[in-house]
């Protein structure tokens, strides 16, 4: 994946009233195979203001003390990164920072620029840039599974970029691929927003796995898909794809006390992706619930895991 080497943050500070910072969304750059990205594009800092950035390892080994450096270019505006290390980052594993940012009183009212850098022990010190078009093209040569070519699709996807849709559906369909990296791709046809996946997606509710038809349904919702798609699904034999038929129907817009009181319950479920996909659909209406239930579901060791509610923490960030 690409991350950001200069994905500047802008900051807008205002003398009482605060600062709008932007972060460039499409961060894979830094050395090739770590991914940052930052939860959300803007951020209006009234006083201060906090940022999580997920950083991904896409090395097939680990990493070692990892750093996230934040710095601003002018007065006035105060920033900060928890926390300061994290010590180890499997292969395949996400972990985040936050950023603070902070905006005195007396900051004179222009932009200012935040750039990241990331760190570790094997890979020096990098800073962080948005990648073109041709950069996150050439990144889709790289194996499905190492996870900086979904994420440069679903990039290019956003960009309405044909190659990103193509290969993503390429994946989708691959019965080679393993379901890893079959079900980011399903997931990031939902989050770039690709409107003409719905028919392949539809497609997919036919699968023979659970967890892929679960997925399918997770995309459709984030894609606002006819509401009997879901009601369809209701009865599925899997946990997993009735959890996420309910929660596609609340993603693609539906909040009757009815659907709300089965998310909340499913809460409690024993799966964790039952727990991350109603999570999800519930952080999309406000509930800090769901958030709580994503943000323990992402302290796991589990990459698959973490991934997932990864993804469902970005887009609910990238909402507000």
């Amino acid at each position: 994946m690409r991350y950001a080497n200069h994905c500047a943050l802008l900051i807008a500070a205002a003398m009482v009233t605060g600062a709008l910072a932007h972060l460039c969304n499409n961060i894979y750059r830094t050395p090739e195979r770590v991914v940052v990205k930052p939860e959300r594009q803007t951020v209006t800092v009234a006083d201060r203001e906090q940022v999580r950035v997920f950083v991904q390892n896409n090395y097939p080994t680990y990493l070692h003390n990892i750093r996230l450096s934040a710095s601003v270019e002018g007065n006035g505006v105060s920033v900060s990164v928890e926390p300061d290390v994290v010590k180890v980052l499997k292969a395949g594993e996400r972990t985040s920072f936050t950023v603070h940012i902070k905006a005195d009183g007396g900051a004179p009212k222009r932009q200012y620029t935040l750039k990241l850098s990331i760190s570790a022990n094997e890979i020096g010190f990098r800073p962080v840039e948005e990648p073109s078009i041709e950069e996150l093209r050439r990144t889709l040569t790289h194996p499905p599974g190492a996870g900086s070519s979904v994420l440069a699709a679903e990039s290019l996807v956003r960009l309405k970029d044909a190659a990103g849709l193509k290969w993503l559906l390429n994946v989708m369909m691959d019965e080679r691929a393993g379901r890893d990296p079959r079900s980011r791709a399903i997931r990031a046809l939902g989050k770039g927003g690709a409107k003409e996946s719905i028919p392949a997606l539809r497609g997919m509710l036919q699968h023979r796995d659970g967890f892929l038809r679960g997925n399918a349904l997770l995309s459709l919702g984030l894609l606002k898909d006819e509401p009997t798609i879901f009601y369809n699904m209701f009865k599925d034999e899997d946990e997993f794809v009735r959890a996420c038929a309910v929660a596609g129907l609340a993603l693609s817009g539906v909040k009757t006390k009815e659907v709300i009181d089965w998310l909340m319950q499913a809460l409690n479920a024993s799966n964790v992706y039952v727990r991350i996909a109603c999570g999800w659909a519930l952080s999309v209406h406000g509930y800090k619930e769901g958030v709580k239930a994503l943000d323990a579901a992402f302290t796991t060791n589990d990459p698959m895991q973490r991934v997932m509610a990864g993804d469902a923490l970005v887009d609910i960030a990238s909402r507000q």
